[in-house]
């Protein structure tokens, strides 16, 4: 079953896979926004999540988990609209893309939700990446992914969804933390699914005084995840910059350890924010905005909705920046385009969400006769 221990929200209270980022107020698009965070505290289930609000998609990518030994993974499909959806889901593994019959033609009714188990689409799978497509009415999809290590439960997290492929990627706030000689404790996963692709890979630390690595290139076959041990890297937080030939899609995963109360997180690719958006922090350990600058500088203001003072900082092109906050909702402000997530560390809790622009902010759609 989805985690449900101990969450708690910031902005409105309805579940966060049934609430869209905008609303119609007297005729004017409204933003609003909430994220849920959650805390599981069992034998078999152990470690912190959390994820945001965001308006559901027809098409969606989820990049994270596993169906090997000790993975219990599944995929949460929610329909918030008034008519039903039906949803197909594609997952590409090490033998490339497949359509299970078990991820084809879900009826989802309108105000429903589906769960499918991630291993009732292909098994045995270290690196699976899963297409979902809806008709109907589109749908929320996330992934709830838990792993036990020899009887030790290694953490939850919840996987948030890249809406489409792009070329250009972006995944802010990755912790890259020491392991042990011969463990991967951070993996960056990368799937070109219509063509042979060749991917640059830049690592910005967040933090000046950490040394920044050397960018390097890694060839992508069409259909085929590829994943990318990162952990030779500095301790230090960093943000992940993919730049591809063709459209991809990735994440990144960290861990905290792999003893008794390890979590870990999964930091997926953020989109791009222009335009003044509201964005929801839920509460949690160490929690941060981290934000990456394009090719211009950026000054970037969080002001609290409910009242409080605002938190700035200026990010150079090309550079990364982290503001400490605390939950709540803030409007988003800033001069210049940048990615954020939302990232939390403390002990024995790993998590991040990726920010996304508000409907209410898009550019108005011009029809022509």
């Amino acid at each position: 079953m989805p985690v449900r221990s101990r969450a708690r929200s910031a902005g409105r209270r309805e579940p966060p896979t049934a609430t869209p980022p905008s609303c119609a107020r007297e005729g004017v698009s409204t933003s609003i926004a909430a994220a849920t965070s959650a805390t599981a505290s069992s034998d078999d289930l152990v470690g912190f999540a959390a994820s945001a609000c965001r308006a559901p998609l027809a098409e969606s990518w989820l990049v994270g988990g596993a169906t090997t030994t000790g993975a219990n993974d599944l995929i949460e499909l929610a329909n918030p609209g008034s008519v039903p959806a039906t949803v197909q889901l594609s997952a590409y593994g090490s033998q490339g893309v497949s359509t299970p019959p078990s991820g084809q033609n879900i009826v989802i009714a309108a105000g429903e939700r589906r769960i499918v188990p991630l291993a009732g689409l292909l098994l045995g799978e270290e690196s699976p990446v899963v297409r979902v497509v809806s008709s109907g009415a589109p749908v929320h999809a996330a992934l709830q992914t838990s792993v036990t290590r020899v009887l030790l439960p290694g953490g939850v997290d919840q996987v948030a969804p890249t809406a489409q492929a792009d070329t250009s990627l972006v995944m802010p706030g990755v912790r890259v933390i020491a392991t042990g000689v011969g463990q991967a404790g951070t993996v960056l996963r990368l799937l070109a699914p219509g063509a042979d692709a060749s991917a640059t890979v830049t690592l910005v630390p967040v933090d000046a005084a950490t040394p920044a690595p050397a960018a390097f290139d890694i060839p992508l076959t069409a259909g085929l995840p590829t994943a990318v041990d990162l952990t030779g890297n500095a301790a230090g937080v960093y943000t992940v910059e993919v730049s591809a030939t063709a459209p991809v899609v990735g994440a990144t995963w960290s861990t905290t350890g792999f003893g008794e109360g390890a979590d870990f997180a999964w930091y997926a690719a953020a989109p791009e924010i222009a335009d003044p958006s509201v964005v929801a922090v839920a509460p949690g350990s160490g929690a941060a905005v981290v934000l990456a600058a394009g090719t211009s500088d950026a000054s970037v203001t969080l002001t609290p909705v409910e009242g409080g003072d605002p938190v700035s900082t200026t990010v150079a092109a090309g550079s990364s920046a982290a503001l400490s906050v605390a939950a709540g909702v803030f409007r988003l402000e800033t001069t210049a385009p940048v990615h954020a997530a939302v990232t939390y560390a403390g002990a024995s809790a790993l998590a991040s969400y990726p920010l996304w622009p508000a409907d209410a902010a898009a550019s108005a759609v011009t029809v022509l006769p």
